[in-house]
């Protein structure tokens, strides 16, 4: 079974006793590795909507966001199972660390690559980072009974739903999870829920641990092919993590610049008219609005930093003036009607 530091380290773990445990479980490792796969597809989604091959927001779904969060409430639920099963024969410390370490390695490095390459949303807190302090936490809960556990994992579950408090808006504070809005992130993944859904993986385990049920799963092994491509993808699922969006964004962003090499500006003209016809403007007037506001900003060289979102103050302001010039000739005043009883 996995150690400590959670579902995406996918190390070995359990200690020698008199009772004779197996230190992995690979059905947990098969549903590591489905988490893993449901986890690409949607970062191949939001690949392909951020790089604008296909207009759509998985953000803005919630079919899609449903499925976001059920995949990293999978991953939480395993870190749970994995902190209990992998300290069952007695904590190891070194180990512990070690895996701990490289959990919070790994969410330095998403959080250094994403403030870099993508700052409009950068990852300050997600996944990993929950995981490496949730490793910390959990251990807190070990000696506590399966439905003390439990409990405690409602009731952090439901805190965020009960209670906010605009002190937790500063950012220092946005870890916690408790500001009266979320900030903005690609990965956010706070303390208030997500722990709760570590600890009732830790209840789950427990359970199983006094049902006997861990070792009866420990003698499941994967018949076919797919099985066995999971687990191993399981074992090794902080590898796979790390590198499975690299390998998308560039292999998504090679097809954009040969298929769509204009799939970003087409798009965000496509966003433009809709929203001027949703406030009730003709089509038409719409696409000549959105046209002269384009290539206005093409002449000023505003075009990149527009569709990449990292417009200056001094360019905002020219941009908010080409916005005032182009609704001033597209859509010009309409004269007001002459007053009952005035001459024209």
């Amino acid at each position: 079974m996995n150690d400590a530091t959670a579902a995406l380290s996918g190390e070995r773990a359990g200690a020698a006793s008199t009772v004779a445990r197996p230190s992995r479980i690979a059905a947990l490792d098969v549903a590591r590795g489905v988490a893993l796969v449901c986890m690409a597809i949607f970062h191949g989604s939001w690949d392909v909507a951020f790089l604008h091959i296909v207009r759509f927001d998985p953000g803005a779904s919630i079919g899609w966001i449903i499925f976001a969060r059920a995949i990293a409430g999978s991953f939480l639920m395993l870190v749970g199972i994995s902190l209990v099963l992998s300290t069952r024969n007695g904590f190891r410390p070194k180990p512990y660390l070690i895996r701990l370490a490289m959990i919070v390695a790994a969410a330095a490095l998403v959080s250094a690559a994403t403030y870099f390459v993508m700052p409009e949303g950068w990852i300050f807190f997600g996944i990993l980072h929950q995981i490496a302090l949730a490793s910390v936490l959990g251990l807190a809960f070990l000696r506590w009974p399966p439905r003390a556990i439990l409990l405690a994992a409602v009731a952090i579950f439901a805190l965020p739903f009960l209670f906010r408090d605009p002190f937790f808006a500063q950012p220092a504070l946005w870890w916690v999870g408790l500001a009266p809005k979320p900030p903005g992130s690609f990965d956010y993944v706070p303390l208030f829920p997500w722990f709760g859904v570590v600890l009732a993986g830790m209840a789950i385990a427990k359970f199983a641990i006094a049902s006997g049920w861990d070792q009866r799963l420990a003698t499941w092994q994967p018949r076919f092919a797919l099985g066995r491509w999971l687990a191993f993808g399981g074992r090794h699922s902080l590898a796979v993590y790390l590198i499975h969006q690299p390998v998308l964004y560039a292999f998504f962003f090679a097809l954009a610049a040969i298929f769509v090499p204009n799939g970003a500006e087409n798009a965000a003209r496509a966003d433009c008219a809709d929203r001027c016809v949703a406030v009730g403007k003709s089509a038409t007037d719409c696409q000549n609005y959105c046209g002269c506001v384009f290539e206005d900003l093409k002449g000023k060289g505003l075009m990149a930093s527009f569709l990449a979102r990292t417009m200056a103050d001094d360019q905002t302001i020219r941009l908010q003036e080409t916005i005032a010039v182009c609704s001033a000739n597209t859509f010009p005043p309409v004269p007001e009607a002459p007053e009952s009883g005035t001459l024209n």
